[in-house]
């Protein structure tokens, strides 16, 4: 893959990278590449696969969770995060009302 290739990847969105996802993997799926033409499909393929993930990690930071709304109606909120330790909790803040 080329470098033009690999930013070209890197400035899509995320539905854009699906999309391109999908044709790779019916282009492997077809049969019809030759050795060398699939294993460059396959490497896009991959290049789309790690772009979303990044894409979705991303958003995942930016999600909060609404644990609940105090007496004095502030929303208690947690970031929604993905522990890599079991013994690690989440942050919780409040949010006041809109």
């Amino acid at each position: 893959m080329t470098s033009e290739e690999a930013n070209a990847i890197e400035e899509m969105t995320f539905e854009e990278a699906i999309t391109s996802l999908d044709k790779a993997v019916r282009k492997l799926e077809g049969n019809t590449l030759g050795l060398e033409q699939s294993l460059a499909e396959y490497a896009k393929a991959t290049q789309y696969i790690a772009h979303c993930q990044q894409q979705l990690q991303s958003v995942k930071r930016r999600i909060e969770q609404l644990k609940g709304i105090t007496k004095s109606g502030v929303a208690t909120t947690e970031i929604w995060e993905e522990p890599d330790d079991e013994n690690q909790e989440p942050r919780s803040r409040k949010r006041k009302p809109s």
